[in-house]
């Protein structure tokens, strides 16, 4: 039988919608849990919960060779008050049933649920993640102990509908398994109600010149929500200004410069990608440390491979090819598309701006050329070899999904770990061969490299593992084009706040049931602390899109949390700096876990000055340009 695996805390069923929204696209599969990874978690699944144990099972399923089991497994009995839950989820494809109703049908069997239920539930969201239809049978779930009995769910989805998501859901004591789910659109069209969230456009601003301080001057709060008047006084007199969004003139950023004395890496997050003025304050900025801080390369959360080979060709690339053939689209925006056309005006220069890239995962179609490159490196050496390497990784790039890599898992990575040996055993005679194109060898082996972690984490799927498999191959690559490949360059790193934020005074370190997963910013501060300076990016009110560039509306803030503090600065655009604050009563919030919306809707507790060390502000914000 495959190993189990132990679910982390979330809290409750929603958290599996809250990650569905951001994949761009998934199709409904494996619902008999027949596919698993060695972990024993079944493939195409997200899971959550806190408590419990779930892995596939291979005695007495209902069909097939193997069930879903989720069983309560802490030491502690189950608490009876406190609501605990376990929960597996996939997104339905939503378009399909739009306008009719979903049926969910599955089997379940228990054995000695006390407390709590077993079940499936069903979630419709539309937009702003409104719940529209909500199912869980909480009243009707199956308890005690109990053969395979078939259960079903049916819910209207709404022609405006923005998500379907489903799963098998355990609350309590107990085991249960889950098999043989399947789904149905059934019915008549129904009348639409929930109408599409529309999104208002980002009034015209002059961004040539510094704004005043009138021009600055917060619109006014729908809705009131009192600060403590301690930290509103504090934000108030320490904020700095943001005077522009895209002004050439920097005299209001030069307050960086004594904070980023000594400071090789500047990290700057977003708590969303889909919003206009993250992206041209971050551009802003580049071109303000690229010009009077001499910060050299600009390194994006996409493919280290594919933004190095787009380096190389960027004389040859207009600014819009140069972008796509880098990052990931969700930054393919009429606001991210000037800095490109500033990496290349920069190129003819004597300090040209590099662009680069850290991720391990496959960010553009580019990539499509790397196995005629792995071909060419190797055959000077060996011409059979050369082509197993561009026949695997070929087959690769063409099935790159979570069931091919959990089942070639121990051979996809046995051949990249084996080709990055290879790479860098004959690195000194591929550079010499290759003058004309710099640490290919280096890029090539890590490319390799790379593969060898992106396979374990499709392998992995949404899940804790896989997150933390990520995020530790970025800080890895991060370090090879610190250390191998500009080891002389200032860099700045140009991705989402969850992986840049670091976590020095982590809570539960050491309890792996309930603490978050490690970030790529955790190992960054570990290695780089001192030459370090993280900027955080957050927002107040306004709308964005997710990855898949729907729109929604960013969440009211609440009292206490980071938002509502820094919405007290009197400007739109503003800065705080955590980093040479002193503890006094309207900072202390700095030093107390208080929350912070990721994405401008899900709320994390975090101490901000752990995690960060400082927080660029915008108060409203807009959804981007894509181009």
């Amino acid at each position: 039988m495959p190993p189990v695996f132990t679910l982390r805390a979330v809290g409750c069923v929603l958290a599996i919608a809250a990650l569905a929204t951001d994949v761009l696209a998934q199709q409904s599969s494996n619902l008999g849990f027949e596919t698993h990874a060695a972990n024993g978690r079944p493939v195409g699944w997200g899971v959550s919960g806190n408590g419990f144990e779930a892995t596939v099972d291979s005695v007495a399923p209902l069909a097939g060779r193997f069930s879903l089991r989720i069983r309560w497994v802490d030491s502690v009995p189950y608490p009876g008050t406190s609501r605990k839950y376990a929960n597996a989820g996939q997104i339905f494809p939503v378009a399909t049933a739009a306008g009719r109703k979903l049926h969910l049908t599955g089997y379940i069997r228990t054995e000695n649920i006390h407390i709590g239920f077993a079940g499936f539930w069903m979630r419709v969201d539309g937009p702003g993640r409104k719940i529209l239809a909500f199912d869980n049978m909480e009243q009707r779930g199956p308890h005690g102990t109990t053969p395979w009995t078939r259960y079903e769910i049916e819910l209207p989805v709404d022609s405006g509908a923005v998500g379907v998501f489903f799963g098998p859901i355990r609350s309590g004591d107990g085991t249960a398994w889950y098999d043989s789910l399947a789904l149905e659109v059934v019915g008549d069209p129904m009348p639409r109600s929930a109408t599409a969230f529309k999104p208002e456009p980002r009034p015209s601003e002059d961004m040539t010149r510094l704004l005043t301080d009138a021009d600055l001057a917060l619109p006014s709060d729908s809705v009131v929500v009192p600060e403590d008047p301690d930290y509103t006084a504090w934000v108030k007199s320490n904020a700095h200004p943001i005077r522009s969004l895209g002004a050439t003139d920097f005299s209001d950023l030069r307050f960086f410069a004594p904070l980023l004395a000594n400071k090789r890496i500047v990290q700057l997050g977003e708590s969303g990608h889909g919003v206009a003025e993250f992206s041209m304050a971050k551009v802003r900025l580049i071109k303000y440390l690229h010009e009077e801080l001499g910060y050299d390369v600009i390194a994006f959360e996409s493919s280290m491979y594919e933004c190095d080979r787009a380096q190389k060709n960027v004389a040859v690339y207009a600014a819009d090819e140069l972008m796509r053939a880098c990052i990931f689209g969700v930054w393919h925006t009429a606001e991210a598309l000037p800095l490109f056309d500033y990496i290349k005006q920069t190129q003819s220069t004597r300090r040209p701006l590099v662009l680069a890239g850290f991720d391990e995962q496959i960010s553009t179609s580019t990539v499509g050329a790397r196995p005629g490159v792995f071909r060419s490196l190797v055959a000077t050496f060996d011409s059979s070899y050369a082509k197993r390497v561009y026949a695997t990784d070929s087959a690769f790039l063409a099935n790159r999904n979570a069931g091919y890599a959990s089942s070639n898992q121990a051979r996809l990575v046995a051949f990249y770990d084996s080709l990055a040996t290879f790479l860098r055993t004959n690195s000194r005679t591929i550079e010499a061969a290759h003058r004309d194109d710099p640490n290919i060898a280096v890029i090539a082996r890590q490319a390799a490299v790379s593969m060898t972690v992106y396979v374990r984490q499709l392998a992995a799927g949404q899940s804790f593992g896989g997150t933390e498999i990520r995020d530790l191959g970025m800080a890895n690559n991060l370090d090879v084009l610190l250390n191998e490949v500009y080891p002389a360059k200032k860099v700045i790193v140009w991705a989402h706040n969850f992986h840049i934020q670091h976590r020095e005074n982590t809570r539960n370190a050491g309890d792996t049931a309930n603490r978050s997963p490690r970030t790529m910013g955790t190992w960054v501060a570990e290695r780089h602390r001192r030459e370090l300076y993280t900027i955080g990016l957050f927002m107040y009110r306004g709308s964005a899109t997710r990855n898949n560039r729907q729109p929604y509306p960013i969440a009211q803030s609440r009292s206490g949390s980071l938002e509502s503090i820094l919405h007290r600065a009197p400007w739109r655009y503003s800065f705080v700096d955590f980093s040479q604050a002193r503890r006094e009563r309207g900072s202390d919030w700095m030093w107390k876990s208080i929350t912070g919306l990721s994405w401008g809707t899900e709320p994390n507790s975090f101490v901000p000055r752990d995690e960060f060390d400082g927080v660029l502000f915008i108060d409203t914000v807009h959804v981007p340009n894509y181009q």
